[in-house]
């Protein structure tokens, strides 16, 4: 058990990935306190390690209201999760259960792209986002998006994997291609 903001403090060692799912970035309500779990996450990679990070399209719920095709996500017909309240700065969704029990859980509603900017300003070279585990999507289409940002540097006339999908994706360029 470790509080991400002091990571490094508590976890030692270098890891090839750190996996941050379950729409669990979104706990964080302050700019701060996700700039320096990033930057902890960051500093726990070994080079060429990655952060898999997903979230709720937020985007999606902010701009035209809820929506759910539990295909991926929440797939059972058991709980029932939705906003109670959404704004800029508090989503609070309700979770019902067969026993008809009740929980709220309070979370910030992050907006994707300005996921991958903090990610890209904390020093990950390249972000790739998938829509519901899919390569290429429409904006609107998918509940969740995973983040793929990783940890390493390339050179000029290099370029990753995960940065030839986010080319096609129309996403932050990689330096080009020398000839």
């Amino acid at each position: 058990q470790a509080d991400w903001r002091w990571l490094n403090r508590d976890v030692h060692g270098k890891y090839d990935a750190v996996i941050c799912l379950g729409n669990s970035f979104t706990h964080l309500f302050k700019e701060r306190d996700r700039r320096k779990s990033l930057a902890e996450f960051y500093a726990a990679l070994r080079h060429d390690g990655i952060l898999i990070l997903d979230q709720r399209n937020y985007d999606y719920i902010l701009d035209y209201g809820f929506k759910s095709k539990h295909i991926y996500y929440y797939c059972g017909d058991n709980v029932s999760a939705e906003p109670e309240h959404v704004d800029e700065g508090l989503a609070r969704f309700r979770y019902t259960f067969p026993d008809k029990s009740m929980y709220h859980l309070n979370m910030y509603p992050l907006r994707k792209d300005y996921t991958t900017r903090l990610m890209h300003e904390i020093g990950f070279q390249t972000v790739t986002t998938f829509g519901d585990f899919q390569e290429t999507y429409r904006q609107n289409d998918p509940d969740f998006f995973v983040h793929i940002a990783e940890k390493k540097w390339y050179n000029a006339g290099e370029r990753s994997p995960i940065a030839e999908i986010e080319m096609r994706q129309g996403g932050q360029k990689s330096p080009p291609q020398e000839s």
